[in-house]
């Protein structure tokens, strides 16, 4: 099973992932999909961040990496 570190950036997941762009897309984090975001704000944003700043639960979010299989560490 794939293992997804929360506390790396989102594009340093996406770049070793990059199913995570959709699930997370799917999930409430629509501006991943647009072109350049990730590049920008994906650089420095981790998705504890994001998910505190779109006010999605965390648990939420960890539960459908889950699903789709993955193993998720780096929550605090």
């Amino acid at each position: 099973m794939p293992e997804i570190d929360l506390s790396r950036t989102l594009f340093d997941i996406v770049k070793d992932f990059p199913e995570v762009q959709t699930i997370m897309a799917a999930n409430g984090f629509k501006e991943i999909a647009k072109p350049g975001m990730l590049q920008t704000a994906g650089r420095y944003m981790t998705i504890p961040k994001g998910a505190k700043m779109k006010k999605i639960p965390l648990a939420e979010i960890v539960t459908k990496f889950e699903e789709a299989g993955f193993i998720v560490k780096g929550v605090d």
